[in-house]
């Protein structure tokens, strides 16, 4: 079962709307630059651990 993230409702796994049949919000956008800003956060931490990675090869030039 799904729920909708405003209201909480149960949705049916079948069903495909963009809109909860209840509230009206849409299911794929609601608090999306919230997401966005986790996706971005979380993409940094993880280029910055793949750079002290990176630079303790030998044969990588320091920045």
């Amino acid at each position: 079962m799904r729920k909708c993230p405003k209201c909480a409702q149960r949705l049916s796994p079948l069903y495909f709307k963009t809109a909860c049949k209840y509230c009206g919000a849409d299911l794929l956008y609601y608090r999306f630059d919230e997401r966005l800003e986790q996706d971005a956060q979380k993409a940094a931490a993880q280029e910055e651990k793949i750079q002290r990675l990176l630079n303790k090869l030998p044969f990588r030039k320091k920045r």
